[in-house]
């Protein structure tokens, strides 16, 4: 693993079961995240499941039933299952937007895989979005902000208007443990002046469940990772 990050540093905190892990850069296995995770998944009605279930039901399916289809020593199925556990009405909200879709083409002898454009947005929501909660306003500044570019102008307008800044794209945070070169994070506004993540969980839910995301739209991007975009990230905001 490279330098320490802020989002890493709240995992390792909050599930002292996975410090090793993301000290060494070795991903835990299916047996020690169902040790650790899936107690904690009980209240959601989720389950940790293998892989194949994947294959047989299709991946939106299996969310649907209950079960999230998990590869072993995956740093990635690793993010998603603390995705689920941070952001579950949004992640239930993604998928079962997903799943609709796919029952739609399905009905009308569609091939199933032909994704629709707002299938896209949502998966790229899923991989590799920030999420940057707070007033209307203070989003619309953010927004003028981002497009200027100026990231010293964001990090004020974030530490002034209290803006709160999450990982949501669990793909960000499998950037960040295996050290990749920087990339470009993409960038969701949601209108929420809470700082609490549930708050901001059940926002994002509602807006999905809406249809809020017919197209990809997260540019201009962050990018990621960066020590300023890292600092806005607070335990108590990625946790």
């Amino acid at each position: 693993m490279g330098p320490p990050y802020a989002a890493l540093d709240a995992i390792a905190a909050s599930y002292p079961a996975l410090k090793p892990h993301l000290d060494s850069g070795k991903p835990p296995t299916l047996t020690t995240l169902e040790a650790t995770l899936e107690p904690l998944l009980t209240g959601s009605s989720w389950r940790i499941a293998p892989a194949a279930l994947s294959r047989e039901l299709g991946y939106e399916a299996a969310v649907d039933s209950g079960e999230i289809p998990t590869r072993e020593a995956s740093w990635h199925d690793t993010f998603n299952l603390l995705a689920f556990l941070h952001f579950p009405r949004s992640k239930r909200a993604l998928h079962r937007r997903a799943l609709d879709h796919q029952e739609q083409r399905r009905a009308a002898g569609l091939p199933v895989r032909r994704r629709s454009r707002e299938e896209d947005a949502l998966a790229l929501i899923d991989e590799a979005a920030l999420l940057v909660a707070g007033s209307a306003p203070a989003l619309l500044d953010f927004d003028e902000a981002r497009r200027i570019g100026d990231l010293e102008v964001l990090d004020a307008l974030v530490r002034r208007e209290g803006l709160s800044v999450w990982v949501f794209g669990h793909a960000l945070l499998e950037h960040l443990i295996l050290g990749r070169p920087p990339i470009g994070a993409g960038i969701v506004t949601v209108a929420c002046r809470s700082r609490r993540r549930e708050d901001v969980d059940a926002a994002l839910a509602a807006r999905i469940d809406a249809g809020g995301f017919p197209e990809p739209r997260m540019s201009p991007t962050l990018p990621w990772p960066d020590p300023r975009v890292d600092r806005w990230l607070t335990p108590l905001q990625t946790i």
